[in-house]
This record gives C-alpha cells, sequence and structure tokens, in this order.
C-alpha cells in the first residue's frame, strides 16, 4: 500500500502542479491553491491517521502533515507504507502497545484460546 500526502508544488512556467508524496502531478494550474484542489479531486489523498497509536490528524494544512505531524515510514519485504507521528513520540509508542494488547487478546479470544488476565507492574520512582 501506498500513503499519498501532499509533497508541495513545482511551478511550470506561470502556473502551479501540487505534487503528491507518489510522485503524482496534477496539470498546471492559476495559483498553488487551485493546484492544490485538483489534487484532492483528481487523486486521493491518504487519510492523516497515525497506523501505530491512531491519532487523527485530519483537519491540519498539508505542510503541518507533512513537516511537523506525520511521515511515511515502510514495513516488511513489500515495502509496505503506513503514516506514523513524526518522531513516534511517549504517546504514540503507548498507544501503538494498547493497540497492540488489544489486538493480541481479540486474536486469542477469535481462536478460543484462554486469555491471560491483566499483569500490573510497578514503576519506579514517584512520590517518597
Amino acid at each position: 500500500m501506498v500513503m499519498h500526502l501532499v509533497a508541495g508544488f513545482a511551478s511550470s512556467g506561470a502556473r502551479w502542479r501540487a505534487v503528491c508524496s507518489c510522485g503524482y502531478t496534477t496539470t498546471p494550474r492559476v495559483d498553488e491553491r487551485r493546484a492544490l484542489a485538483a489534487l484532492h479531486t483528481e487523486h486521493e489523498l491518504s487519510v492523516p491517521v497515525c497506523g501505530l497509536c491512531g491519532h487523527d490528524y485530519t483537519g491540519r494544512s498539508w505542510r503541518q502533515l507533512r513537516d511537523v505531524d506525520l511521515r511515511i515510514l515502510a514495513s516488511g519485504p513489500a515495502g509496505d507504507q503506513f503514516l506514523a507521528c513524526r518522531d513516534l513520540p511517549q504517546s504514540c509508542r503507548d498507544g501503538a502497545a494498547q493497540r497492540q494488547m488489544h489486538l493480541d487478546r481479540a486474536a486469542r479470544e477469535g481462536f478460543g484460546l484462554p486469555v491471560p488476565p491483566p499483569r500490573l507492574r510497578v514503576v519506579p520512582g514517584g512520590r517518597r
């Protein structure tokens, strides 16, 4: 699966083309706004949701998504791509671990395997 995010713009004389991260470009338009609108209508962009923690970045500008919020990662021998929170903050790693626990539990229940009770872990530190 290939992820599609706005990569930027390329000038074509006095006109502009919007460019997708996959390499797709629009035909030249009068300004960047129209080129971006054309990219949204002609080429399906990926939903801006982190594939690890599930955080939804809908409503952010394309620059915010590209430069601050998300990055495209590849996994597996086929090179499948997915979106992930940029720099994998602790909240993303925690969310990914929680989602994996739910997936593991659902798989065990789906195959009729016994589900072990949750384990509590003592974390050093805190108030004394």
